[in-house]
């Protein structure tokens, strides 16, 4: 065969019987392989690095949709009940949680009505921890005596 024809240096190599051929001329040696290792270790930790970032946002997610689903259920209770309500707290399923009835001060909401009808705004927090907290604020139109 003919190397300068198909241009392949490794097809043109010579080879010997197992006998003839040192061992340092086959094989991978140690440097190889400790190279090799090393770009395996370093691409599975950042396999890990970023499966345990995927695990912590799932968890914080996970956590922002029971607070919105306690958030809607506290919203619903409060919109359902027929005297606004002032201030109240409590804690769901290790959530913290407030909600807050006054009457809308913006000057669209001063309409005049009879029988002491007003508009109230309703907003409802749910602490999740770490600072962070869902709110959900909505109108409500309630009488403001009996």
């Amino acid at each position: 065969m003919n190397c300068g024809l198909i241009g392949l240096p490794a097809a043109c190599r010579r080879r010997s019987s197992i006998e003839g051929v040192s061992s340092s001329e086959e094989g991978f040696t140690l440097f190889e392989t400790l190279i090799a290792l090393l770009v395996v270790s370093i691409g599975l930790v950042s396999l890990f690095a970023a499966q345990t970032q995927a695990i912590k946002t799932a968890g914080i997610s996970a956590d922002y949709v029971q607070a919105r689903i306690i958030a809607q259920g506290l919203l619903s209770e409060t919109m359902g009940n027929p005297k606004p309500a002032g201030a109240s707290a409590g804690i769901n399923s290790g959530f913290r949680w407030s909600i807050d009835v006054t009457p809308e001060t913006e000057g669209w909401a001063h309409i005049p009505a009879r029988d002491d009808w007003k508009l109230f705004h309703v907003r409802v927090r749910v602490l999740i921890g770490g600072g962070r907290q869902v709110e959900l604020n909505s109108l409500k139109l309630g009488r403001t005596h009996g």
